[in-house]
This record gives structure tokens, C-alpha cells and sequence, in this order.
């Protein structure tokens, strides 16, 4: 009987921890790029982004896939090569290890090349997040664009 208490006892305080709301995370701009080394048509690098996770959940980003055009153009995809575990009640500057592999180094350079004659450039990242928190997993859609002054 004391067993049966303690397994609804603790069930129910999963329901209620679980159905706590849940504040919206706040992704700053980045803030620093590193760049770490290239071979071929692949790239590594950091990039430094301000979070803020107010609410009473730790997440791990497990996986990040997204396609980048740069003024519409595709220049290839960037992927996460380690998770970043983002803990609870925390507001601070990240570092995301990523890889980009470009689809043609050729086009690349000159799509990079052209980018520099103009003042401001389109960023679009279009793709998916994989993020863990506890039990829960998901992935989350992204589409955002940009519009980055050079100088």
C-alpha cells in the first residue's frame, strides 16, 4: 500500500512540474564569430549568442541542420558539431561549435566576393533544431532572415 502511495504521489508531482508553464527562451544576436580551420569546401567555427532561459528546465541542443542563403542565394548548410547544454535559470553568451559545408567552392567564393560590394546583405537560415530537455524531445522549425550591415 505504502508503495502504491508513493508511485501516485510521485506521478502526480510529474504531472505538475511537467505542466508548469513555459517562458520563451531569448536568443540575443551574436555577439562573436571564430573560425576555426578550413578543408575543401568545409568550414568549422564558433559562434558566440547571448541566451536567456528563465524557466525551471535545463535543454541540451542535440542538433542543428539549416540551409544559408546569403541575398538569396545558396551557399550550403551548416550543422552543430557538439551539444550545448543550456541550464535553467541562466542568462549568459554561448559558444555553438558548428560546421558549414559550402555547396561549390567556386560559387561560394564569388557569391561571398559579391556580397562585400554591397553595404548590406539578406541572411536566410532555414531548418530544423533537435533540442532535449529530460524526457522531452523536439525538434523546432527555423526560418529567419535577416538583414546585416557590413559597414
Amino acid at each position: 500500500m505504502r508503495i502504491r502511495v508513493l508511485a501516485i504521489s510521485f506521478i502526480a508531482f510529474l504531472f505538475f512540474v511537467s505542466c508548469s508553464p513555459f517562458e520563451e527562451v531569448r536568443i540575443g544576436p551574436a555577439t562573436g564569430i571564430e573560425i576555426n580551420g578550413f578543408s575543401g569546401k568545409q568550414i568549422s567555427f564558433k559562434v558566440m549568442i547571448k541566451i536567456e532561459n528563465p524557466n525551471r528546465q535545463s535543454f541540451t541542443l542535440n542538433a542543428l541542420d539549416l540551409d544559408v542563403l546569403l541575398n538569396g542565394i545558396y551557399i550550403g548548410k551548416i550543422k552543430s558539431t557538439e551539444k550545448v547544454n543550456i541550464p535553467r535559470r541562466s542568462s549568459r553568451v554561448y559558444t555553438f561549435p558548428l560546421s558549414a559545408e559550402l555547396k561549390s567552392l567556386s560559387l561560394s567564393v564569388f557569391a561571398l566576393a559579391d556580397l562585400f560590394l554591397h553595404r548590406y546583405i539578406d541572411v536566410e537560415l532555414i531548418g530544423m533544431a533537435k533540442i532535449n530537455s529530460g524526457l522531452m524531445r523536439k525538434k523546432f522549425p527555423i526560418n529567419e532572415q535577416e538583414k546585416i550591415q557590413l559597414y
